[in-house]
């Protein structure tokens, strides 16, 4: 009987290791972006992460939805890197990325359906306030004095500050002035939010996790020369580990006034609340 046994035992390993080697990696679908157009990425659940091999990939989720990751080259012809993209599905989906001046696909469907959706499924949010709170709110915010200071950053007359943080219930609002002292008018591109690691060994990749608003007050699309706008981004509540920050990341529409603005945990943590 043993060694009947030991034989079973044998022939059911030998299968297992058969189907293991028979079950092929995750192959990287190829990827094409370039400089001067957005490539939408369109997943068929929420996402949870994403991981860049290179900074020359710019990465962001659509606004108003979770499930659509649009992509630029931050230079023109970079060498081929990875981008790699973690649902709440539990997939992970990988890409080969590469830049050319025309790609071939400016919308590519991961969903399964191989069609685009007349509308995207909005952001699930759990708060029960209204968009006409949030703007009550804001609105409100914009009036008060400024209660944070020397969190700012600047490039070729271009300014973007801090001036306050806010919380009512489960929603944070972040009061930003945008200051333009030159004569050229600054077109955002986007302006993006993510959690990153204070310090990082050059080689590693990118590893970031996106937060993105709920609700926008104000103008945030252009800042006319000699002139600033208030703009108050609310955000489902969160905190931060001590061992990384929040970056605030707003880029110029065919220009170089690219601007980076880092939060610690420790300001976060002493939002102002709103009565």
């Amino acid at each position: 009987m043993n060694t009947i046994k030991k034989i079973m035992l044998g022939g059911l390993l030998l299968l297992t290791l058969k189907n293991a080697n028979s079950q092929s990696p995750a192959q990287s679908q190829m990827l094409e972006i370039t400089y001067n157009k957005t490539v939408s990425l369109l997943f068929p659940t929420v996402i949870k992460s994403v991981d860049r091999g290179s900074r020359d990939v710019l990465a962001q989720k659509a606004k108003g939805v979770e499930n659509v990751l649009q992509l630029k080259a931050a230079r023109e012809n970079f060498s081929e890197t990875n981008i790699t993209v973690i649902t709440a599905d539990g997939a992970i989906h990988q890409f080969a990325v590469n830049y050319v001046h025309t790609p071939a696909a400016l919308v590519v469907d991961l969903s399964g359906d191989h069609h685009i959706p007349e509308a995207h499924p909005p952001l699930i949010f759990q708060t029960d306030m209204t968009e006409s709170d949030m703007e009550n709110y804001a609105a409100n915010i914009v009036e008060e004095k400024r209660n944070i200071r020397f969190i700012k950053t600047g490039r070729h007359k271009m300014k973007l500050a801090l001036h306050g943080i806010y919380i009512k219930r489960d929603m944070i609002f972040y009061h930003f002035r945008m200051v333009n002292n030159s004569n050229i008018n600054y077109d955002v591109d986007f302006l993006r939010f993510y959690i990153q690691d204070q310090k990082k060994a050059k080689r590693t990749a990118s590893q970031e996790v996106d937060v993105q608003p709920v609700y926008v007050y104000g103008q945030d699309e252009m800042v006319p020369g000699k002139s600033s706008v208030d703009v108050v981004y609310a955000l489902e509540k969160f905190t931060i580990p001590e061992a990384k920050h929040l970056i605030v990341e707003m880029f110029e529409e065919n220009g170089g006034r690219n601007l980076n603005l880092f939060i610690k945990n420790r300001t976060i943590v002493n939002a102002q609340l709103i009565d």
